[in-house]
């Protein structure tokens, strides 16, 4: 089972979360605080306070799923926000979250919308 596979959509709090946390407490959070349904397929990341450590919970066919992530130097880059408490994010900017890289990237190029090769 990888999450990074075929998630529905991927979501990240912005408001950081005690990573003592497991998958019941954050699940709860999914569905009290982000008004979402925990088991609807979607990536929930959450990171912690000092931004060294990331939670990844999915509920997929057979259960539920939480990977912990820790990087050996640096800290997560992502967006802190009063206003937003949930923030959809695309897979690419989760592979550039786990490199330590800023989840927004002015020099990436856009994601590829065509449906045909011509």
């Amino acid at each position: 089972m990888n999450p990074f596979v075929t998630p529905d959509a991927i979501f990240i709090s912005c408001v950081p979360q005690d990573m003592r946390a497991g998958i019941h407490r954050l699940s709860a959070i999914v569905a009290s605080e982000f008004g979402q349904d925990p088991t609807d397929g979607a990536l929930y990341i959450f990171v912690s306070r000092d931004c060294s450590k990331v939670k990844m919970l999915r509920f997929d066919v057979n259960g539920w799923v939480m990977y912990y992530c820790t990087l050996s130097t640096g800290a997560f880059r992502w967006v802190h926000s009063d206003e937003e408490v949930l923030l959809v994010i695309e897979r690419r900017q989760l592979y550039w979250l786990l490199e330590g890289l800023e989840i927004e990237q002015s020099k990436a190029a856009k994601p590829v919308t065509a449906t045909a090769i011509l």
